[in-house]
């Protein structure tokens, strides 16, 4: 398995496992090269995928977050890896990525996942991740 940071050409098959985890699924392929251009683009986000025999089997968005009032860090916005792949170390490499930049930068890594996502939370716990905060989150 390769981990590698992400490029334009991968934008395809990012949509593509991202639909495993119910992310929005049937995106354009025009609208997934903008998203992953813009984040390409970005120096505060990165973009790291897995590949096995040369498929691509998962990806990971990481941001630095920076805040008026509290130190910054490293945010994992995104994870997903493709059912078949699954629980087979993409995942932990994928995270191994995100703690990498954020020891780099000295700063902690945080991730966020649904509540209802049990597997998650078994996952991140796993690795080493600790619950600071419960919260709920407002859309308008």
């Amino acid at each position: 398995m390769e981990i590698r940071l992400a490029n334009l050409q991968d934008a395809n098959a990012i949509a593509d496992v991202a639909s495993a985890l119910g992310y929005q699924s049937a995106v354009s392929a025009e609208l997934a090269r903008a998203r992953l251009e813009r984040l390409l683009l970005s120096s505060d986000d990165k973009v790291w995928v897995a590949e096995f025999n040369g498929q691509l089997i998962g990806w990971l968005h990481a941001q630095h977050a920076f805040r008026a009032a509290s130190a910054d860090f490293i945010e994992i916005l995104g994870l997903s890896v493709s059912d078949q792949a699954r629980l087979k170390g993409a995942g932990r490499a994928l995270v191994g990525k995100a703690k990498e930049w954020a020891l780099s930068e000295k700063i902690t890594l945080r991730v966020r996942t649904n509540d209802t996502r049990e597997g998650a939370k078994k996952f991140y716990t796993a690795l080493g991740f600790t619950t600071t905060k419960i919260q709920s989150v407002f859309q308008f």
